[in-house]
């Protein structure tokens, strides 16, 4: 009944701001996508239109933090909410280049989306390129284009804040934590097979490499870096910011194993990308770090699978098999839950919260533990 009620609480404040924020947001997006010249307008459109139709939890996050930390002035944190969703739209266009993937958000990749155009006009790389090599610099492009659009954003709504230069660290520091998550990411599964490294110290690396892209990629991009701004706008103490962080970290790792679950086991339809995708591209996952590193019985029967490029439908009946025998299904759902158990605990003794906001934040627990994609 409790849970019942925080989850009210939460989900009463997320879609008041979440409709708010898409209000916010379409205005900013036609703004965006004002362009004299005709072929930056399309990749312009693209960018807006990707930057529509997510959830906006953590531009919620962000008015989250402000609102928590006494922030009096609603409406003040829309800039940097609004910045830190063009800088996550601009994040995923480069991911989805990366992973090679097909849909975000529902829909088409942008580099696909390029990739597209090119064939039915009749267009042809340059000798020595294909198609796709010159959508995937394009796409780079567009997502670069939106990292820096992100920061005007926050320059714009804040330069005369006190407390801008510190906001606009911050911010940075989020970017280059993500784009570190990220690079450890890619190169991960290659630098493991150096030889320099025993099979023991490839195990332990593999283990702690994977626990830094959750706190590196994830948390603090999806959870503790928008709380922390929010508060830090309010001019929230350091004390404060630092038991928030805490807090968010372990949610935001219990987030990320969430995700890695989902994308073994989600339907397609309601991940709203591919599933499987994690197989093909050979992701470090905390289901295929418990196998490497535990189970070398199921190792190789799971390297059958792993980095192929096209993935069945039967093949991805054979991994969800192979993770729910190995116990890494299990691992990894015992996991998340002590990820938010202690979150939980960290929750009860932020003192700074009103008993309305602390409800909130039980319920965004809530909220995220009944998560579906």
């Amino acid at each position: 009944m409790k849970d019942d009620r925080a989850l009210k609480a939460f989900l009463d404040y997320y879609r008041t701001e979440k409709a708010h924020l898409e209000k916010e947001q379409k205005a900013y997006n036609r703004q965006l996508r004002k362009e004299k010249n005709l072929i930056l307008k399309t990749f312009k459109n693209d960018l807006a239109d990707m930057n529509e139709g997510g959830k906006l939890l953590r531009g919620m996050l962000v008015d989250l933090g402000y609102r928590i930390a006494g922030g009096k002035n609603p409406g003040k944190s829309d800039d940097l909410a609004l910045a830190f969703e063009i800088f996550q739209t601009a994040v995923l266009v480069h991911d989805d280049i990366i992973d090679h993937a097909e849909t975000r958000r529902g829909k088409l990749t942008i580099h696909r989306r390029y990739e597209h155009r090119l064939h039915v006009r009749g267009l042809q790389a340059a000798a020595g390129e294909a198609n796709e090599d010159v959508a995937n610099a394009a796409a780079l492009c567009v997502g670069d284009i939106g990292l820096y659009l992100a920061n005007m954003k926050l320059a714009e709504g804040y330069a005369d804040h006190p407390n801008f230069g510190k906001l606009l660290t911050y911010f940075d520091e989020v970017i280059l934590n993500t784009m570190r998550g990220e690079l450890l990411d890619v190169v991960l599964p290659y630098e493991l097979q150096d030889e320099i490294y025993s099979e023991e110290e490839r195990k332990a690396l593999l283990e702690k490499s994977v626990g830094d892209i959750y706190r590196l990629k994830t948390a603090h991009y999806s959870i503790v870096g928008p709380l922390h701004l929010g508060m830090m706008l309010a001019g929230a103490s350091d004390a404060d910011l630092r038991a928030a962080d805490r807090f968010a970290e372990d949610v935001g790792v219990a987030f990320q194993i969430m995700d890695d679950i989902l994308g073994i086991y989600a339907e397609p339809e309601t991940l709203g990308k591919d599933v499987g995708s994690d197989i093909s591209e050979f992701k470090q996952t905390i289901l295929w770090m418990y196998v490497r590193t535990r189970c070398p019985e199921y190792t190789e029967k799971l390297l059958q699978y792993y980095g192929k490029p096209e993935i069945t439908e039967e093949d991805l009946e054979q991994v969800r098999e192979i993770f729910r025998e190995s116990g890494a299904l299990a691992y990894a759902k015992d996991s998340m839950n002590a990820c938010f158990k202690r979150a939980g605990g960290k929750l009860s003794r932020m003192k700074f919260l009103s008993d309305e906001d602390r409800e909130i934040m039980r319920g965004f627990l809530v909220y995220l533990q009944g998560r579906r994609k």
